[in-house]
């Protein structure tokens, strides 16, 4: 989809009377030459009859005044506002798809279109009122031109036709540079994540980092190249346009006046004076082109992106019930797999015969890549499975109610996330905040200042400690704790077994545990379930603690 299209469905402004307005720019922008020129030849006369032509000029200016603000002003603030829209439904789409569709689509992907994708559309704006002026001015300049002299006229529309079939076709190429430049820089992005999302595994390898700099480098190199040559492209576009003015103009002066004998000295003038007054009007609408492709660019990524997130939404409404207790939660036969397209990384577990109860504490172990935190997702409603059923209390959770199904779980995973705000959690108890926080001994690390925590920057064990805070006060049924004690100290992980494990269960908390911690689970005061898991599978389940 190109830009104007998106633009012409999506905007709430009165399509034709912008049209109307930028037509009405045109011819008074048009007009302001004619009353010029008409001024000119009465004072070269010395006649009085220049009366009529100030006044065209006065009331063409001000028309022109009038239009050349309402245009842009409207144009301005309607990409702004489409922008806006496009922004809110993609992050409404992301928010509301399946984990494993954005895992898929890929993050570089999605933060391009959001930010640099609309940042090509704003800078698009300033161009697109000319765009729409520009043309109407020519061609009310070209019908003066007409007027004066035929011959000029089809002289004109020969050279500039000629130049037009001839700017389409490299421009078609082009695009296609510009496409493989933003793929690039997507590419780049990602590499980039890799250099602050790894830091600290970087400055830990040598060779990693200049094998992860060598390729960002790779690249850079490769999208400046692409972008190189179709900058090199466009000036060159540029350049011949320019030229192709200039042999305009020595064309009507040196070659016009041969083909016909009534185009004088006084009508060459007129002509030529026209087509300086379009000259910049033409440069201007030549330099706004490549602006505009690459609008025409990004629109499209920016429309194939929604089609696509829009594809994978899985939320039927925006009304979700959160459940406040269950009974019982049933895996029947789960099989799920799944291949990372970026590492080829498999993930697989199944066939899972599974039973979560109310009230229960269970913990998984496994080596790594068994499966556990596959499960998880699985057991959470993030993952679909390929085949079996996941029954709430003997009802089976489908596409409908699955939503309602997350509701019940908070969850810490091992690639968690922390927010800067209690988003979804309105009413949290600021005493209860502060218990948790001297409980957690971070009273004196951080704290919600105006609604926001005052600092994220904490060590890897304390990160954790704040979102196991988070989880407790989202006050769900079910909390699953993905290798949750992996960065805490010896009294940490102490204070997990002994302490705040049985004060969730004494809250009638469902807890589901993954660790490595051995030694603990043989040293548990309370009742848990263990099952271990290889290859995908649960191959033991037995009591622990007590």
């Amino acid at each position: 989809m190109s830009f104007l299209q998106l633009v012409h469905r999506e905007m709430h402004a009165s399509v034709r009377k912008l049209v109307f307005m930028s037509v009405i720019g045109g011819i008074s922008n048009a007009a302001i030459l004619t009353a010029i020129n008409a001024g000119a030849a009465a004072a070269d006369t010395e006649e009085r009859g220049s009366l009529w032509a100030a006044t065209l000029f006065l009331v063409s200016l001000f028309l022109f005044f009038k239009t050349q603000v309402y245009v842009s002003t409207t144009i301005t603030s309607e990409i702004e506002a489409i922008i806006h829209k496009l922004r809110v439904r993609m992050m409404d789409y992301v928010r509301r798809s399946e984990l494993l569709s954005i895992e898929e689509i890929g993050r570089s992907r999605i933060v391009a279109a959001i930010s640099s994708d609309a940042a090509i559309l704003t800078q698009a704006s300033n161009m697109l009122s000319f765009s729409i002026q520009g043309p109407v001015l020519i061609g009310f300049v070209a019908v003066y031109v007409a007027y004066l002299s035929f011959t000029a006229f089809a002289l004109s529309v020969l050279i500039v036709s000629l130049a037009g079939v001839i700017f389409h076709f490299r421009s078609r190429k082009l695009t296609e540079e510009r496409s493989r430049a933003a793929e690039q820089e997507r590419r780049l992005f990602d590499r980039i994540t890799d250099f602050l999302d790894g830091f600290k595994e970087i400055r830990l390898n040598r060779p990693r980092s200049d094998s992860l700099f060598d390729d960002a480098v790779n690249v850079s190199r490769t999208a400046a190249n692409i972008k190189i040559r179709a900058q090199s492209e466009t000036f060159k576009q540029i350049a011949y346009s320019q030229g192709y003015m200039y042999i305009l103009l020595g064309t009507v002066v040196f070659v016009a006046p041969q083909f016909s004998e009534s185009l004088g000295g006084t009508s060459v003038a007129k002509i030529t004076a026209a087509l300086l007054y379009v000259i910049g009007a033409c440069f201007a609408l030549v330099q706004s082109i490549p602006i505009l492709m690459n609008a025409n660019a990004a629109a499209d990524r920016i429309v194939r992106l929604e089609d696509l997130l829009r594809s994978t939404v899985s939320s039927e409404t925006d009304e979700v019930v959160s459940p406040k207790s269950f009974d019982t939660i049933e895996m029947r036969q789960i099989v799920f797999s799944y291949v990372d397209r970026h590492s080829d990384v498999a993930f697989h577990i199944g066939p899972i015969d599974f039973t979560l109860r109310s009230g229960e504490l269970l913990f998984i172990t496994g080596g790594n890549g068994s499966g556990k935190s596959t499960f998880l997702r699985v057991l959470a409603g993030l993952y679909h499975p390929e085949s079996g059923e996941v029954l709430l209390d003997g009802r089976r959770v489908n596409k409908a109610t699955r939503d309602e199904y997350r509701e019940l779980f908070s969850a810490i995973f091992y690639d968690y996330h922390l927010f800067r705000r209690l988003y979804g959690v309105p009413d949290a108890d600021p005493g209860e905040l502060a218990r948790l926080l001297a409980k957690f001994r971070l009273e004196d690390k951080t704290g919600l200042t105006n609604g926001e925590f005052r600092t994220l920057d904490l060590s890897g064990g304390q990160r954790r400690r704040l979102a196991l805070i988070v989880s407790m006060l989202e006050n769900r049924p079910i909390m699953l704790l993905d290798e949750w004690t992996a960065e805490q100290d010896p009294e940490y992980r102490r204070k997990f077994y002994d302490e705040l494990l049985p004060e969730m269960m004494r809250a009638g908390k469902t807890v589901v545990v993954i660790t490595h911690d051995d030694r603990y689970l043989d040293e548990l005061h309370l009742m848990g379930r263990r099952i271990h898991m290889e290859e995908g599978r649960i191959v033991e389940e037995r009591k622990v603690g007590g």
